[in-house]
């Protein structure tokens, strides 16, 4: 896709565009990857058909369907007879197919029922970029810091020690992006006890550029958060590189972040006679009151009503059914192409060129060349 984008790009021996970096063409590619997402999900395209609204719609984005099931936790009770439980989304979710319940259902009877906990994670949140220290007089960061603490008054304990010599980790655009992922590769295989790392993702949660820390709080039982209060009690301090014998400033200590708070409880029935499998039905927030309140069309075991709101999808309940856990289709989002990385297009390779073209007419409006309105030409005779 590279040498194709270079060549659509490029008249022929002209080296004209010859100075397109790898990185800035994977920007490109990766930005009419999700254009072609959005294109071929909705009707903007010329045939105005939606995703497996055709054969062809169906093949584009194939790749990308994927299934996922989890159980709900209580999250309130609305009114007298009404509960909302909700469900957490994954954390490569980008679209929407379809979604199901399973439903506890007692002959249509009042279903007593009783709140049991979830499993739960302590966990704190570190931004990639507070690795990085400056280093000269022009302020550019030019190296990462080489270890990590966990602090809270007298205690304090290694989230991760840099392993064996640190100048390979000096910071230089000549070395881009190759120190990056040595850092990251070496805080994610070099935990300290009673700690795990995670890069952007851990079950549920997602964190753009950023370590997720599990904390084991049986060995740290000194580990204290309050969710409603946004931050870990605990404190991060980082010594700097100092391999070059240069002299780096301390990192100012940082807080991790709690993000949100999760439910930790699910309502579990104490006796039912059924365990069913149905659609929900899906109602925006402006409508979802006057909906429960309606008994033609409030919630029903045979298709519970549901509502989305930032990660999760809420599931509302009356008092003779229960939600066990919901199951949903989606479409996700796409790993990053990288050439230095070795990361291919996810996409079926029928889309690849359609891409490229793409990418060349974007390509072009960025150097106002004047093959731009023909290669736009192109483009729309993209299926």
């Amino acid at each position: 896709m590279h040498i194709a984008v270079q060549q659509g790009v490029d008249k022929i021996n002209s080296l004209q565009a010859d100075s397109l970096l790898s990185e800035e063409i994977d920007l490109e590619l990766n930005k009419s990857v999700f254009r072609f997402i959005n294109g071929k999900y909705g009707k903007n395209n010329i045939y105005r058909k939606g995703f497996e609204e055709s054969q062809k719609r169906i093949d584009d984005l194939r790749t990308l369907v994927r299934e996922y099931e989890a159980v709900t936790a209580f999250k309130e009770q609305l009114q007298k007879n009404i509960f909302v439980d909700t469900f957490t989304l994954p954390t490569d979710y980008m679209y929407l197919v379809n979604q199901v319940s399973r439903v506890y259902i007692n002959n249509c009877k009042p279903i007593e029922y009783s709140l049991v906990n979830l499993p739960s994670v302590s966990y704190f949140v570190v931004d990639f970029n507070n690795f990085m220290v400056t280093t000269d007089s022009n302020g550019e960061n030019s190296a990462f810091i080489e270890s990590m603490e966990m602090v809270k008054g007298d205690k304090s304990a290694v989230v991760w020690a840099a392993s064996g010599n640190l100048k390979s980790f000096g910071w230089s655009p000549s070395s881009y992006p190759a120190n990056i992922e040595a850092i990251k590769q070496d805080i994610l295989n070099n935990p300290g006890i009673g700690f795990t790392i995670y890069w952007e993702e851990f079950e549920t949660l997602y964190e753009p550029g950023s370590f997720i820390v599990v904390v084991d709080t049986v060995t740290h039982e000194w580990f204290e958060w309050d969710a409603s209060g946004g931050n870990a009690v605990s404190k991060l301090e980082g010594s700097p590189y100092t391999g070059d014998d240069i002299s780096r400033a301390i990192p100012t200590p940082l807080n991790g972040e709690i993000l949100d708070a999760s439910y930790s409880e699910k309502r579990e029935p104490i006796s039912y006679s059924d365990l069913l499998t149905r659609g929900n039905r899906f109602s925006q927030q402006d409508d979802i009151f006057t909906l429960l309140n309606d008994p033609f069309n409030t919630t029903k075991h045979t298709s519970p009503l549901t509502t989305m709101r930032g990660r999760s999808i809420d599931v509302y309940t009356n008092d003779i059914f229960i939600i066990d856990a919901v199951k949903i289709t989606y479409i996700r989002k796409p790993k990053e192409i990288s050439l230095s990385l070795g990361v291919n297009c996810e996409l079926p390779e029928h889309t690849h060129q359609e891409i490229v073209a793409m990418t060349v007419a974007s390509i072009l409006e960025a150097i106002s060349d004047p093959r731009y309105q023909s290669a736009s030409v192109e483009v729309t005779k993209n299926e």
